[in-house]
């Protein structure tokens, strides 16, 4: 929402530069416990999108992205990383921690996103998924995915086995890994998959790295209370 916020403002010309920035730091006894009594943290190691995963696991971090035009970037011989090309944000208003079982907000956040980007489903090289380890969030996002993209499934990672569900900051550090990972044409796997969930359906998952098959990423980012942002980035030689 940082990111989509602060391209909303240079659209809309109220700014010529902005800094958009991701933080969170969970780890007190209250989150913990929350979490703990929703069901929400797993057993043992963040799993994405595998058949034994069983739930999230927090983390700490933040990560922040400087957004401008292209020329005044280049007008001060900035190193461009990236650029956004398009944004999506849906709320599925279906309460602080359900989610539709159809995965209607996610989907419809990648619609939205393409459609910002002026971009066909089949033109995404890699898709970072949320990929949290949460049974129904992983089954819920996978249906997304699945039908936005029907067969033709880029690559999908996720990078919360890594280092954990930041929260606040999980969208944002994505999108930094995102870029760095298009620029090194590499899509890193999931180290912590060992079995894919057959209930998912086929899903282009990996432990071992891939290959994008374009210098596009679709960047998923969901959070309570139903919210749902979706990101295309192009990264920059």
């Amino acid at each position: 929402m940082a990111v989509a916020e602060a391209a909303a403002c240079l659209r809309a010309g109220e700014a010529d530069r902005m800094t958009a920035i991701g933080h969170d730091a969970p780890f007190e006894p209250e989150t913990v416990l929350v979490f703990h009594k929703l069901g929400l943290l797993a057993d043992s190691v963040l799993r994405p999108f595998d058949r034994m995963r069983t739930g999230t696991i927090l983390g700490e971090g933040a990560a922040a992205v400087i957004l401008e035009r292209r020329t005044d970037a280049k007008a001060r011989g900035a190193t461009i990383l990236g650029e956004l090309l398009g944004v999506g944000c849906v709320n599925e208003g279906s309460g602080v921690v359900s989610l539709r079982r159809d995965g209607a907000g996610v989907a419809r956040a990648i619609e939205l996103a393409l459609a910002d980007a002026g971009l066909e489903p089949e033109q995404i090289g890699l898709i970072v998924a949320h990929g949290n380890g949460n049974r129904t969030s992983d089954a819920t996002e996978a249906t997304a995915i699945r039908k936005v993209f029907d067969q033709n499934l880029p690559p999908i990672t996720g990078f919360k086995w890594a280092y954990g569900n930041l929260i606040a900051a999980s969208g944002i550090v994505d999108l930094v890994i995102a870029l760095q990972a298009l620029r090194q044409g590499v899509v890193p796997g999931i180290a912590t998959l060992t079995e894919p969930d057959p209930e998912l359906g086929p899903l282009p998952v990996s432990p071992k790295p891939q290959t994008p098959r374009s210098d596009l990423a679709l960047i998923i980012c969901r959070g309570f209370g139903g919210m749902n942002v979706a990101l295309v980035v192009r990264a920059c030689p």
